[in-house]
């Protein structure tokens, strides 16, 4: 085991298409593979649907929708991830799970000027990860947002 700077977070890799992208383990629950999704009517075209995970109901993201990115309409198979937010349990649709790295997040990179500046809010920027470079999501922005489109309501 790596012994882990006490500046630096862990953080969950994932992908989205060819891109890696990462959110603070901290707030990870587990992963699990993508089964039976119940749809949710009239919600955002990014809400893939509700699944029961052990009894508890859970939204799940389609986090290529959520960002904006190409689908990528071959694959057959996903994960979710489980993130505990504002102490409800959220799905996070992504195509694969990577590795757990660390990262300081108080010396983040900027992200690259071809962001649209409109989606940048999502990220809190770059790290790199041994050969890779990891966007770090703002998990807060992506489901603030998410939760204010659903219940019609501002913060």
């Amino acid at each position: 085991m790596t012994q882990v700077d006490e500046e630096a977070a862990l953080v969950s890799t994932f992908r989205l298409g060819d891109a890696l992208f990462g959110i603070e383990t901290l707030v990870v629950q587990e992963v699990v593979p993508l089964g039976r999704m119940t749809p949710v009517h009239h919600a955002p075209d990014y809400i893939s649907g509700i699944i029961n995970l052990r009894g508890q109901i859970v939204t799940v993201i389609d986090l290529t929708r959520k960002l904006g990115l190409e689908e990528n309409t071959a694959r057959t198979t996903w994960h979710i991830l489980i993130v505990v937010w504002q102490g409800e349990h959220i799905g996070l649709k992504v195509d694969s799970v990577a590795d757990v790295v660390s990262a300081d997040m108080d010396d983040l990179q900027p992200l690259p000027a071809n962001i649209r500046a409109a989606d940048q809010k999502y990220f809190r920027g770059v790290c790199q990860a041994g050969r890779n470079l990891v966007a770090v999501l703002n998990l807060d922005t992506v489901l603030s947002e998410e939760a204010n489109e659903i219940t019609g309501s501002g913060r």
